[in-house]
């Protein structure tokens, strides 16, 4: 099978500067290769990247121009449409399209594409009607399919895959270092409003009344140029300041070495993501429950899906600071139980949300996909039979 998987405009693929869409799409881009697939991906030009290259797995690269990330959602959409009219002369024939970029709904209709499909990496917005075209539109959550029902009750070609993570199926959970005299919260991502962040400092500020020992960092982009929100941690540094709590949370800038990362995630003993909106299935989640990780989480959409509360981690209410200190008192007054969590954490990930599983998941949707459509070659049109359910 030839899957083409359209990337969107703003980083380069492979993943260079972090990016949840990427790194995802990479991961099952590999196993779609390892499996025999023909996998062309279309993405964002970068500095030491050829413009058309095959990589050591197997998978043809076609890049071209891109954007960065904007914080202005209209100027940021302004720049996907200019993306896709450069993509419209590169996109080859395949037997399955996956894109990943908003301007799908237009670019469905180039000839030659097979199976069309679209995956929803936010919460969805009011265009979701446009995408009843597709063949299939993947949503990372149930949360997420009944969110975009809400939108369109019309739509009828939604389906629920999980996101994923490289996990072994004979992998042991990463060896957990013993709790100390004080925890270490980490919240790995970009600086905006919509990840908690907020909450998040203003319930550990609260919880250290209760225990002065702990610690919190964030690291991860945090100005608008790397797709943050530069007036959002200005305020933030502010409240740390204002409160002279520098020696107790710090916000880190991003680290884009894997390797380095993982150091500092395992190096720490909670992994927290309060999100109140944007997430569909977060990937800082799975990546916390791949290295064995306990997780404080809101309960916004998505998070129980993946968190089940007191067995892996900690679900508390979106935009709680209260109860996001509440969640911070559990953890302390249980070190002892945090390698039992966090083990949870990471059989649960291997058994629900490795990469070969959702991988399959895919595979075996677009075969489905492929078998109900009909190719009008004399028209030089798709000719659907029925619509994707």
């Amino acid at each position: 099978m030839k899957i083409n998987l359209v990337l969107g405009h703003q980083l380069a693929f492979p993943p260079l500067r972090g990016g949840g869409v990427e790194n995802l799409n990479w991961m099952l881009a590999k196993e779609y290769a390892r499996l025999g697939h023909e996998v062309v991906a279309y993405s964002r030009a970068a500095e030491n990247l050829a413009a058309r290259e095959t990589d050591s797995h197997g998978i043809r690269h076609i890049r071209a121009r891109g954007y960065d990330l904007l914080p202005n959602l209209w100027l940021d959409h302004l720049n996907a449409l200019r993306w896709m009219f450069q993509l419209i002369p590169l996109l080859e024939p395949a037997d399955v399209t996956s894109f990943h970029t908003p301007f799908s709904f237009l670019l469905r209709h180039r000839r030659g594409l097979g199976v069309c499909t679209h995956t929803i990496h936010r919460t969805p917005k009011r265009i979701v009607p446009l995408y009843r075209g597709l063949d299939r539109v993947y949503c990372g959550s149930d949360a997420v399919v009944q969110q975009a029902r809400a939108i369109d009750p019309r739509i009828d070609n939604l389906k629920r895959v999980h996101n994923c993570i490289a996990i072994p199926a004979d992998a042991q959970p990463p060896l957990s270092r013993p709790p100390g005299a004080s925890l270490l919260f980490l919240y790995v991502g970009r600086f905006v409003e919509d990840k908690g962040l907020a909450s998040l400092v203003e319930g550990f500020k609260s919880s250290l009344k209760d225990h002065p020992q702990n610690r919190l960092k964030t690291v991860g982009p945090q100005l608008d140029g790397d797709g943050a929100d530069t007036a959002f941690f200005r305020r933030m540094s502010e409240f740390v300041n204002a409160g002279k709590l520098q020696d107790k949370i710090e916000f880190m800038p991003p680290i884009f070495d894997k390797a380095k990362l993982n150091a500092l995630i395992a190096g720490a003993d909670v992994i927290c993501v309060p999100t109140l909106t944007g997430e569909t299935f977060s990937m800082a989640v799975l990546e916390g429950m791949a290295l064995a990780k306990p997780l404080l989480v809101s309960d916004f959409g998505p998070m129980p899906e993946a968190v089940e509360h007191l067995v892996t981690g900690y679900v508390a209410r979106a935009d709680d600071a209260t109860d996001i200190a509440r969640g911070m008192a559990f953890f302390s007054t249980n070190a002892a139980d945090l390698s039992r969590l966090g083990n949870a954490g990471f059989e649960k990930a291997k058994r629900c949300f490795s990469v070969e599983k959702i991988a399959r998941e895919y595979l075996e949707d677009f075969e489905t996909l492929r078998r109900r459509i009909t190719w009008d070659e004399a028209s030089g049109r798709d000719a659907r039979r029925t619509n994707a359910r």
